[in-house]
């Protein structure tokens, strides 16, 4: 496995709401459980992940044709009253399938939630990719969970060391920034976004919070 570029958002919402907003955004960008590969899920019986309790991983033994979300709504009603899911779709990119894994993190406070998206860098940048057309795809599937999953904040990058694991941590500065941005209304320093937006494309979204989009192309800020 490569690089990975990551989605992540800071969220308070219950699990059963994360991963099914995150698995309705991916049926619109065409990443499907268990019909181009087997799906894959796994998930901690007594802890999060950080506690090394006892884990459990799933994979599906027969791949569905048929394309419908049924399976998934029951895998997501089943693992939502445990820890740290995670649940791998999978992705047509021209001649090849790749990876693309959701997963929740829980902070130490148990209240807020790291949840990422990951994708394998190197096959939405392979040869035979539309690239504009994936950038594009990319930059509105942010906008689609950012809008209906109301994280604290998120942002997308290269191999993302983290998100604040409280609110009241988050500094919102230039540096904080990835290629696309979304910080909500709650944030303590949207005030202080004024100081470096004319720099970017930014978008107020309809009382809910901000988009700041810092680059057309994955990984490349500025």
């Amino acid at each position: 496995m490569g690089e990975k570029y990551q989605l992540m958002f800071l969220s308070d919402k219950d699990n059963k709401s994360i991963l099914t907003n995150i698995s309705n955004a991916m049926y619109k960008f065409d990443c499907l459980y268990n019909n181009l590969n087997f799906g894959k899920y796994s998930y901690w019986n007594d802890a999060p992940i950080w506690s090394f309790g006892n884990s459990k991983e799933v994979t599906e033994n027969l791949i569905s044709k048929s394309n419908k979300a049924n399976q998934l709504m029951d895998v997501i009603e089943r693992i939502s009253q445990f820890y740290s899911q995670s649940i791998v779709f999978h992705k047509q990119l021209s001649n090849r399938i790749t990876q693309v894994i959701t997963s929740i993190i829980e902070t130490k406070n148990l209240v807020w939630k790291e949840v990422s998206i990951s994708f394998e860098l190197n096959d939405l940048l392979a040869n035979g990719n539309d690239i504009a057309t994936i950038n594009k795809d990319i930059k509105g599937f942010f906008i689609d969970i950012s809008t209906n999953l109301k994280p604290y904040y998120g942002k997308s990058a290269i191999e993302m060391k983290g998100l604040v694991e409280d609110p009241k941590k988050l500094i919102i500065d230039e540096s904080t920034l990835g290629d696309s941005n979304f910080f909500s209304i709650e944030c303590f320093d949207l005030d202080k976004l004024k100081n470096i937006t004319d720099k970017y494309e930014t978008c107020d979204y309809d009382g809910i919070g901000r988009f700041i989009f810092t680059s057309k192309h994955l990984g490349k800020f500025g």
